[in-house]
């Protein structure tokens, strides 16, 4: 087990578990999800926890109970139950009194300023009356949001005199607020800039614009992510008209949010919802579908590469050009292919009616170079092949 707490990461002194034995949480904790927030379940595993046990953090040391339903069955009132303390308000049994006594201090409702002075303060019965006291005796404020606001107990809340909360509410760096790294980046209370009330923070601010102010759902359409908004439906009414196409029909108005984005919407809709005091010449000319056609002619001089400074101009022309030329591409390969093949044929028959004439010579010239070697052949089978001496000769006389 870690030596800090899984929520508040300090160090851990005192931890409380339940029945799931998860002790990585602090007292602290625990007690304030318990009592301020109602929440009984595990920060770990959120296993629902009726009752908890607190103890001191001594590691694997640490003392464990693990009958919790013998611990439930003790009769729980406030105080000493048999070896332990019970705290009702957020059904805990202690093994240490002077832990149970602090925590039990945290959750009263006594003001802190009277516990430093004399030791001590009666318990309230309700933040009203705290408030009450805090103002007419200490001329002291609790700040209403913070208190709504923040998680926390309110022995933990800060007390302001009128310019320090003032200064707290706009800014947030008030003396009691601390430096910039105390307050842990509050730069004060958000302030809607219709009604001029602040708000806790930001979440509470656009909950509040979005139920009590207006806003384009036109514009929010086209800009994602761009809240505009209007204090009421008038001023907004206004933006439709200025900014876009509202319906000035009676019925309409009274319907409110009967607006269009281009012209020929709105006019579709009169047509539509408020054909029955128009013609119907001019009822069929609001339902028709605005359409222009653009017929471009391209003459022998365009094609041939003139009117260069049109082809730059228009799209459409240069894609008619680059068809005429591919298509004119083609056709030349396909006729130089036909050529081609031609002339393959052409060339063939002649090389073949030049071997029928070439043929017979080349035969007859085969016929007689071969004589002369079958000749030379013949002889050669009688002579000698042994070398030539001079008495192979007939003497000279």
């Amino acid at each position: 087990m870690d030596d800090t707490c899984a929520v508040c990461a300090d160090t851990l002194e005192w931890v409380a578990y339940g029945p799931c034995l998860h002790k990585e949480v602090c007292s602290t904790c625990i007690i304030r999800l318990r009592f301020i927030c109602n929440d009984f379940y595990c920060c770990i595993c959120k296993s629902e926890s009726n009752t908890i046990f607190v103890t001191k953090a001594l590691g694997d040391y640490t003392k464990m109970i693990s009958d919790f339903k013998g611990l439930g069955e003790v009769n729980g009132s406030e105080g000493k139950v048999g070896e332990y303390w019970f705290h009702e308000g957020t059904k805990a049994y202690f093994d240490d009194f002077d832990h149970y006594n602090m925590i039990k201090a945290m959750c009263k409702l006594s003001c802190n300023v009277c516990n430093k002075m004399n030791g001590g303060s009666k318990e309230f019965k309700s933040v009203e009356q705290l408030k009450g006291h805090l103002f007419h005796r200490h001329s002291l404020f609790m700040c209403s949001l913070c208190l709504e606001g923040r998680k926390i107990f309110i022995s933990e809340q800060k007390l302001y005199n009128r310019a320090q909360l003032t200064q707290h509410v706009r800014t947030g760096d008030s003396v009691i607020d601390g430096s910039e790294s105390e307050r842990g980046g509050f730069t004060g209370h958000p302030m809607c800039e219709f009604c001029e009330n602040p708000f806790y923070g930001d979440n509470e601010l656009y909950l509040h614009m979005s139920t009590d102010h207006f806003t384009c759902h036109m514009c929010q359409r086209q800009h994602p992510g761009q809240y505009e908004y209007f204090n009421n439906y008038d001023n907004l009414e206004i933006h439709f008209r200025q900014e876009h196409f509202l319906c000035e029909d009676e019925a309409c108005l009274a319907r409110k949010f009967i607006v269009f984005v281009t012209e020929f919407e709105l006019k579709r809709h009169n047509a539509m919802e408020h054909g029955g005091r128009m013609s119907r010449s001019k009822r069929s000319a609001l339902l028709q579908i605005p359409v222009s056609f653009q017929f471009r002619q391209i003459n022998e001089h365009d094609r041939r590469g003139g009117g260069h400074g049109r082809r730059s101009n228009s799209s459409g022309y240069e894609m008619n050009m680059a068809i005429e030329e591919s298509l004119e591409t083609a056709n030349a390969e396909r006729s130089f292919d036909i050529s081609s093949n031609v002339q393959t044929v052409s060339t063939r028959r002649e090389e073949h009616e030049i071997d029928m004439i070439v043929t017979p010579f080349g035969s007859l010239a085969t016929t007689d170079s071969e004589l002369p070697s079958r000749y030379h052949h013949v002889l050669g089978r009688n002579t000698s092949r042994a070398p030539m001496e001079e008495t192979s000769f007939p003497p000279t006389s």
